[in-house]
């Protein structure tokens, strides 16, 4: 992948509520990438590990960066060949204070075909977990938004809370989710030429049922496609929002912001705005 070799122009606060530079893609540059970060306005970001024995370098990650970084794990949605984590294991990870949330867990129709009952019973153990900790769960609902909206109902969600993450349906789901208590987080697509439609998701929402996230290191926004995506690039998600919402850009980065901080529970010394 090709390296973003010059930070955007510093605005804000900004929360990248999604990224993965616990990844192997980040090991040679971590440090700079994390510096690239605060130089881009951002105040923290949200850690995601996503598969079982990962826990120990996403500690490791965050504990470089204790003020600035925080943490979340699941069993992703598309191992389906991994050993099932019980409720119990799955609480006893996430119980460490530098987890600040459950995920990302749910339901993946793009990868995975035919019987998916494993999937789903799968995210029901991780929404149970959530719902014990009293920690928000981060939803990957891949071409299954709808039936993950319903899983997320029927299991009481709202008790912990959620976001669907990376979203990417349509916007009658989204006014769903916020309306049974959930967050809808977007990424560099919608920054996309032929995202249109996703735009009009946004402009269906309100600006505080919205976060904002990268999912790197890939789907780096306009004008950054085809390097390797980080987390300093999500300024361009917000300016995207503040275009279709005709707002000024440094708005959508404070609301997106304040809300992310209490989504995550994240710790008063972190809440710089």
């Amino acid at each position: 992948m090709v390296v973003v070799e010059k930070t955007p122009s510093a605005f804000g606060p900004l929360f990248d509520s999604h990224s993965h530079i616990n990844s192997e893609e980040f090991d040679a540059d971590r440090e700079q990438v994390v510096s690239r970060m605060r130089q881009a306005g951002l105040i923290g970001a949200m850690v995601i590990a996503c598969d079982l024995g990962e826990e120990a370098k996403l500690f490791e990650v965050i504990d470089a960066h204790p003020d600035f970084l925080c943490g979340a794990w699941a069993l992703h949605p598309e191992y389906e060949d991994r050993r099932e984590p019980t409720v119990e294991e799955i609480a006893a990870v996430c119980a460490d204070p530098r987890i600040a949330a459950v995920g990302e867990t749910g339901l993946d129709y793009y990868w995975c075909k035919g019987d998916l009952s494993w999937q789903k019973e799968r995210f029901v153990r991780h929404i149970e977990a959530a719902r014990m900790l009293k920690k928000p769960l981060i939803v990957h609902a891949r071409e299954a938004e709808a039936d993950a909206l319903e899983i997320l109902i029927d299991n009481r969600a709202h008790e912990c809370g959620f976001v669907l993450h990376c979203y990417g349906g349509d916007a009658d789901t989204a006014r769903r989710a916020v309306d049974a208590g959930g967050l809808v987080s977007f990424t560099g697509v919608v920054t996309f030429k032929n995202a249109g439609a996703l735009r009009d998701v946004v402009k269906a929402l309100p600006l505080e049922a919205i976060m904002i996230e990268t999912d790197c290191p890939y789907m780096a926004p306009v004008p950054y496609r085809g390097k390797r995506c980080e987390p300093a690039l999500v300024g361009e998600v917000a300016k995207t929002i503040a275009a279709v919402k005709g707002i000024e850009p440094e708005l959508v980065a404070k609301t997106t912001t304040q809300t992310a901080l209490r989504f995550f529970h994240l710790p008063a010394c972190c809440r710089t705005i």
